[in-house]
């Protein structure tokens, strides 16, 4: 452990050291991008974005979104990655935020995040049969098995066998679970790029002759008409639509740094870190908008997105016998079984991508609670490399909570979390931005490039500031958008809860600690957690 103490007149910080966590420094480049590639699995956002964007930004162009999105994230990311090379410990922002202000900001903006990819991970056990093991079978003829994985029940059977392999995969430490993403991100790939190949290289007569079949004598040009005629208004590409979709790649990018969270275990920081997170977006960001564009090419942009409008606002009029997901335009494109199951399984990967990365980072930002004595001390306890118990514990409670996910009355409740997330990162990016003027000392510790100068205002302040503006102006967005479910009390509320829940957290471990065991929690904040 590095203790921070005063600069002394030769300008050098003082530390001094303390024992090792346990945790191992075993992520190369690679690994650490394809961390980030994962947490953002670019199939399973382009599903969820070209299967609903219609319907709630009538005229968007999403792939142009998810083009403007990488340079609208990128500084945030910025801002992550001068913090991970100054400060590589688990936890990210976390320990950045405890050190340099206070223990309660810290831990409150790490607690929140912490809460939202709980929450995904829920989610995404919760949905895999539904969106991605159901049109595996599908894509197999499996029709009663795909309508099994796509029930309550089902999902939810699914959902708690995954949790368990999970949690055994984490448990078996970094380098296994580093070859897994590995085998994940090439089967993603892969359905990724047949489905381009496809999009590109089938004749739209031939397109249109197959939806005429299963759509029973329906073609494209008559759902055109159709939605027309029920209300559909975005025929025409429309820019401030298109603005305002950029909550899309806001939510599916998030800020793009989560490698942040197990910097602890990142080989070669300096260098790794702007390769996994910055370099990382910029990879995610070109997968999603070229598969994004290909799903337009399938049918037309007019046509897509009247399709998918009906779907969700008059699923009685919606004509093909499966929903509009992106996968299940293979069988639009092709008859070829293979390439439809080839497709089928790189949507399928993309979601087994995309969940145990969110267990682990869970685990190890509880880890680091634990090293600080606000959680208990079992959970930073480590074998094989791994926080087992913290692993074991976090599954347990994902078993309700993916129950919650999967009901509409939860599902209300966290209506408005995507506005207290961008809160969270607004508080990372204008403490980053002030940093310089409330803590020399941390400030001293960051990169050179973060203490470089623009017209005589510090690098971290302008990138800082930026990142500030642009997380504002999305936290504003979501709040009154009425696409995104506007301001709901209700919601607003739990989630403020949530949100402050950190404030008695820490105040009553700190009473508690020095009470019974004569420790002052407060104290260890001077320090840098142990490796």
């Amino acid at each position: 452990m590095v203790e921070l103490t005063d600069i002394p007149m030769s300008g050098k910080i003082e530390v001094k050291y303390r024992r090792a966590s346990g945790l191992v420094r075993s992520l190369g480049a690679f690994d650490t991008l394809n961390l980030n590639v994962a947490m953002c699995s670019p199939p399973q956002g382009v599903l969820w974005a070209w299967t609903w964007g219609a319907a709630m930004f009538a005229g968007a162009l999403l792939s142009l979104s998810y083009f403007l999105g990488i340079f609208a994230v990128l500084p945030i990311a910025v801002v992550y990655t001068l913090w991970v090379i100054a400060m590589p410990r688990s936890g990210g922002d976390y320990v950045w935020l405890s050190r340099a202000y206070h223990p309660i900001i810290g831990f409150m903006v790490n607690f929140f995040l912490t809460f939202v990819m709980l929450n995904w991970y829920a989610m995404n056990l919760q949905t895999t049969g539904p969106f991605f093991l159901g049109t595996f079978f599908q894509a197999l003829g499996m029709q009663s098995l795909a309508e099994w994985a796509s029930s309550f029940e089902g999902s939810m059977i699914i959902g708690i066998l995954a949790l368990v392999l999970y949690a055994v995969l984490i448990v078996y430490g970094m380098r296994v679970f580093s070859w897994f993403l590995k085998v994940f991100f090439g089967l993603s790939l892969l359905g990724s790029l047949v489905f381009i190949a496809l999009s590109f290289a089938t004749p739209s007569s031939t397109i249109a002759s197959k939806f005429a079949q299963l759509a029973n004598g329906t073609t494209p040009e008559r759902i055109l008409s159709l939605a027309t005629s029920l209300g559909f208004t975005g025929l025409t590409i429309s820019i401030p639509a298109t603005l305002m979709a950029l909550v899309f790649p806001f939510q599916n990018y998030s800020w793009a740094a989560f490698p942040a969270y197990v910097a602890g275990e990142i080989k070669e920081v300096k260098r790794n870190a702007w390769i996994g997170i910055v370099g990382g977006l910029f990879v995610m960001g070109a997968w999603y908008v070229i598969l994004g564009q290909s799903v337009y090419n399938v049918l037309g942009y007019e046509a897509h997105s009247a399709l998918t409008w009906l779907y969700q606002w008059h699923p009685d009029k919606y004509p093909l016998p499966f929903p509009p997901y992106p996968q299940n335009y293979a069988f639009l494109m092709t008859e070829d079984k293979l390439l439809i199951l080839l497709i089928a399984i790189g949507w399928l990967a993309s979601g087994i991508y995309l969940t145990p990365p969110n267990l682990l980072i869970v685990s190890r930002n509880v880890f680091a609670w634990a090293v600080d004595g606000l959680a208990p001390q079992w959970l930073r306890e480590v074998k094989r490399g791994a926080p087992i118990y913290n692993i074991i514990a976090l599954s347990i409670v994902a078993i309700p909570l993916m129950f919650l996910v999967g009901l509409a009355s939860y599902q209300v409740m966290i209506v408005n979390t995507f506005f207290f997330m961008q809160l969270a990162l607004i508080i990372v990016a204008l403490g980053s931005a002030l940093l310089p003027f409330r803590n020399k000392q941390i400030f001293e510790t960051l990169p050179a490039l973060a203490k470089r100068r623009i017209a005589g205002v510090p690098f971290i302040t302008v990138i800082g500031l930026t990142a500030t503006v642009l997380h504002a102006w999305v936290a504003y967005s979501a709040i009154t958008a009425p696409a995104l479910g506007g301001l709901q009390w209700l919601s607003f509320l739990f989630n403020l809860a949530v949100f402050l829940l950190p404030i008695p957290w820490y105040y009553i471990v700190r009473w508690y600690r020095l009470r019974k065991e004569g420790i002052d929690i407060s104290t260890l904040y001077k320090e840098i957690p142990v490796e």
